[in-house]
């Protein structure tokens, strides 16, 4: 399966779950008080936080090993399942012995006690396939990978959508969340195994103890990097009431199609990269790593600054009038979009320099935490976003791009195609400005919106087709894959 064609296959699946996820999250806002949606946001909050602290980055090693290995590979794999249940104990040991009490006084939310009592024994059947995205991606099983996640996302939403809708009632919705994937969890371990090569072997300790050196920098990385993107959530959660909170959640995470277009080219460039790496071909690599951030900005810099210029109408459609104070922490959230264009992870992954991850998001976790309660003192809850962002652009970016230049041996400024990354981005601040002069009708939100996206999409295309030459590559490339 070509590269194209593995990256088309995950961001059509992407896409669809994105769509799915964003149905239940009007739902949900439209159903449950904010008190409610806060509670239940505030549930999975906590296991999201323990997710890559105790994971420790194994699932993602397995880009590395596997890219390498060639006997033996069922072992390899049952190992880091292994590992992964293992972390998986720890946690629900947590919140059997007092976990749960002290998240529920952290967060100033009683009711989360009994909710959370539901998640006692989700790590064990969560955390050890949590590899199986890494395995199929690694074996070119991308079509098997986008299938399956489609199949089981979709179940999940639209199971929760009828359920909160019947019984409008958050603890209904976080069972159906918890039990669902424990019927997933033996067909996870078939598709897994009979997609690797090999017998199986007993497991070894010195190569469990191998994935674990390597992997452990790695995760300690994507702890504090975690701990950095959503200390802003957590200072506002810790800090404010549950409906504060909800309504800084709402706005305050990257709009869903930047994991649609990122998530899909990641995951294959990271299995890409590191072949070609270990084969010494660096400018090879480098060229995929910049080839990557152009399709990226191509799509994600149009979204980014259309939704700039209609940022009020997309909250109203999408969680009604009563959001409508998530509108500053969404702005602010959609600068994230610039730096997201590049994978400086999969970069450092494929060149298995994963300290230089850990010393990285250490210093992000710290002027994170520094900025957050800096403005969430001065500005209230929506000021954590702004920490979160000025750290990126001050700190993490600038470190990102002058290590990577030292290992792909170029210069910092050879690192990413400033030129045509700038020609998108001027060709959609124009369309932006264009599509601006629709607010002077007075429409309702939904029909303002769909308007101004014609106006400002079909401008794009057009600009987009004589100006940018990439643009034409990858619209020629969809289509003959689509085949019209």
């Amino acid at each position: 399966m070509s590269r194209k064609s593995k990256v088309l296959s995950l961001s059509i699946a992407q896409a669809i779950l994105v769509l799915s996820n964003l149905i239940a999250g009007m739902v949900f806002t439209r159903v449950l008080s904010a008190k409610d949606y806060g509670t239940y946001l505030q549930t999975f909050l906590a296991y999201e936080f323990a997710l890559p602290l105790l994971t420790m980055g194994l699932p993602t090693a397995l880009y590395y090993f596997l890219a390498g290995e060639n006997n033996d590979q069922k072992r390899l794999v049952f190992e880091n399942m292994l590992l992964l249940f293992g972390v998986g104990v720890i946690f629900s040991l947590f919140l059997l012995f007092g976990g749960i009490d002290l998240l529920s006084n952290r967060f100033n939310n009683d009711d989360i006690r009994e909710t959370m009592k539901l998640l006692i024994w989700y790590p064990l059947y969560t955390f050890p396939v949590l590899l199986a995205s890494s395995v199929w991606i690694s074996k070119g099983k991308a079509k098997l990978n986008a299938v399956f996640n489609v199949v089981t996302g979709i179940v999940t939403t639209l199971l929760l959508i009828v359920v909160v809708s019947i019984t409008r009632n958050y603890e209904a919705t976080v069972l159906v969340r918890v039990l669902l994937p424990l019927v997933f969890f033996p067909i996870y371990l078939y598709l897994i195994f009979s997609n690797v090569p090999g017998r199986f072997n007993r497991p070894r300790l010195d190569s469990m103890w191998g994935i674990l050196k390597f992997s452990i920098p790695l995760g300690l990385a994507s702890v504090f990097g975690t701990l950095s993107t959503q200390l802003s959530s957590l200072i506002v959660s810790l800090l404010t009431s549950p409906e504060a909170y909800a309504t800084y959640a709402v706005g305050a995470k990257e709009i869903p199609l930047i994991g649609v277009v990122t998530g899909s080219i990641a995951v294959v460039i990271m299995a890409d990269m590191a072949s070609k790496i270990k084969e010494g071909d660096v400018r090879y690599a480098l060229q995929l790593f910049k080839k990557a951030a152009v399709i990226s900005a191509s799509f994600l810099f149009p979204i980014m600054c259309f939704l700039m210029a209609n940022s009020e109408q997309f909250i109203k459609i999408l969680y009604t009038e009563k959001y409508i104070d998530s509108v500053v922490p969404f702005r602010i959230y959609l600068l994230i979009i610039p730096i997201r264009i590049a994978y400086y992870g999969s970069a450092f992954i494929a060149f298995g320099k994963t300290k230089q991850v850990l010393y990285r998001s250490v210093f992000d976790l710290i002027l994170t935490g520094l900025f957050c309660y800096i403005f969430v003192y001065s500005f209230g809850e929506r000021g954590a976003a702004l920490g979160l962002i000025l750290t990126l652009f001050v700190w993490t970016v600038p470190y990102n791009m002058y290590t990577l230049s030292k290992y792909f041996q170029c210069s910092f400024y050879e690192i990413l195609p400033f030129k045509n990354l700038l020609r998108i981005l001027l060709i959609s601040i124009v369309c932006a400005i264009v599509s601006l002069s629709t607010h002077v009708l007075s429409l309702n939100s939904g029909i303002l919106f769909v308007i101004s996206g014609l106006i400002f999409f079909a401008l794009y295309i057009v600009l987009s087709w004589q100006a940018n030459p990439e643009f034409q590559q990858i619209i020629d490339q969809y289509r003959k894959k689509l085949k019209f």
